[in-house]
């Protein structure tokens, strides 16, 4: 008769236990990851619909920032979704009740505060650069590097270090 019973010992279990918690924890990471970059490439279609929107707005009524009424101010600069004084006028409602936009475009951010660098919100501003009038439409992509210089050059070039801006989509008119 054996003095063994049958069965796995404790080294046993911890080994298949250490396993299994590094495969759970590889597999969490990539997830992650694969999250981030979907929500990225849903921002970066959202600047393209937005940029679209704004360009079948000037080919209708000029450039936004000439008294629009929408955005920071009236010249439709700032903020894509803030609500600017007096209610209503921010450039998504804009835009959405000219018919330049099927439907409200928001970021898949939650509590986005302004200036807070972990916010993912999307920005317009335009300017005249060398005679040229100049939309820029910014978003803060989380899967992206952020340096100090991802928006130098364009109409508003602190808001890689301002809000972390780091991709944008350039119009010309």
């Amino acid at each position: 008769m054996s003095r063994y019973r049958s069965g796995f010992t404790i080294v046993e279990l911890l080994i298949v236990i250490v396993v299994i918690g590094i495969l759970a924890a590889i597999t969490i990471v990539v997830y992650n990851g694969i999250q981030q970059r979907g929500r990225d490439a849903g921002r970066k279609s959202d600047v393209a619909a937005i940029a679209k929107a704004l360009h079948l707005y000037q080919i209708d009524n000029g450039p936004m920032y000439t008294s629009s009424g929408c955005g920071s101010g009236g010249n439709g600069n700032g903020w894509f979704n803030h609500n600017y004084s007096p209610p209503g006028n921010n450039m998504n409602t804009c835009l959405k009740i000219g018919g330049y936009l099927s439907k409200d475009i928001k970021d898949t951010a939650i509590n986005c505060g302004v200036g807070e660098l972990s916010c993912h919100a999307y920005m317009k501003y335009t300017c005249i650069q060398s005679t040229v009038t100049t939309t820029y439409v910014y978003a803060n992509l989380e899967n992206e590097g952020h340096t100090v210089t991802d928006t130098d050059g364009t109409c508003a070039s602190s808001l890689d270090t301002d809000y972390g801006m780091n991709y944008f989509v350039k119009l010309t008119y």
